[in-house]
Formats: structure tokens, sequence, C-alpha cells
């Protein structure tokens, strides 16, 4: 029986940076965060011991996990199927403009946000780490 779902992203060294931001754009808690240099007994490329195994992150009652890859390790967004967005549903305007805004520094607005015929604000945007996002009241 599935007792859940979680988005998990994928990153080439920047899972730690993303977590720092997702905390600040999205009020996200960081729940477990644990480095590769935290694991005894894993053997590691040189600098390498900083980079995120495994980060847990809570938004309001969702939660989305983060890693980093190791180098040499196959690049996880190239997969097949590994195209994934992240649909934010928010309660009003004013808190989908608040969060679309909150994502958007260094990253890429792919569609601004706009009253659409199933929404009073619908947006698309890129993030800096090449997460793609809808906002949707």
């Amino acid at each position: 029986m599935i007792i859940g779902m979680n988005p998990y992203f994928t990153f080439d060294g920047k899972a730690g940076e993303a977590a720092a931001f997702y905390e600040k754009a999205l009020g996200a808690e960081v729940i477990e965060r644990q480095t590769y240099g935290e694991v005894e007994g894993m053997e590691l490329p040189p600098g390498t011991e900083s980079l995120i195994m495994h980060a847990y992150l809570k938004i309001k009652d969702m939660e989305i996990m983060l890693s980093d890859t190791l180098p040499g390790a196959p690049d996880q967004q190239q997969l097949s199927g590994s195209l994934v967005s992240i649909a934010l549903s928010v309660n009003d305007a004013s808190s989908a403009a608040k969060t679309f805004h909150a994502l958007e520094p260094g990253g890429e607005i792919i569609m601004p946000l706009a009253e659409t015929f199933f929404s009073s604000s619908y947006g698309q945007l890129k993030d800096q780490f090449g997460v793609f996002w809808h906002i949707v009241v």
C-alpha cells in the first residue's frame, strides 16, 4: 500500500544552497540534513564531504527531499522521465505574488502571473536551481 509521495530534487553541488533558499522563499523547515561526510565508512572523492546526501524539508503539510550527486555519478537530470514540475496552490492573488516573487531571484519567468480561465492568478517560473514551478490560486 502506498502511504505517501514526495518530490525529490537532485542537484549538482547546490542542494545546501537550495535548501536555504527554499527555507527563505517558501517558509520551508529543514527537518533532516545529512552530508556525505557524515556517513561512516563511505569513500568519497576529495572535497565532497560537505555535499548533501539527503535533506528533508516541510512546507506546511507538504514534504520535499533533496540531495547532491557525487562527481562521476550519472547526471540525474538527464535520465528519462525526470522532467517534473511542482505546482504550488495558494489561497489568494496576494499569496501567489509573494510566493512567485520569492522564487524569482536568479531564475527565469516562463509565464508572468496573470488571470487565466482557470485561476485568478497563475504563473510559471524556473528558479535559480532549474526547478520549474507553477503558482496557482
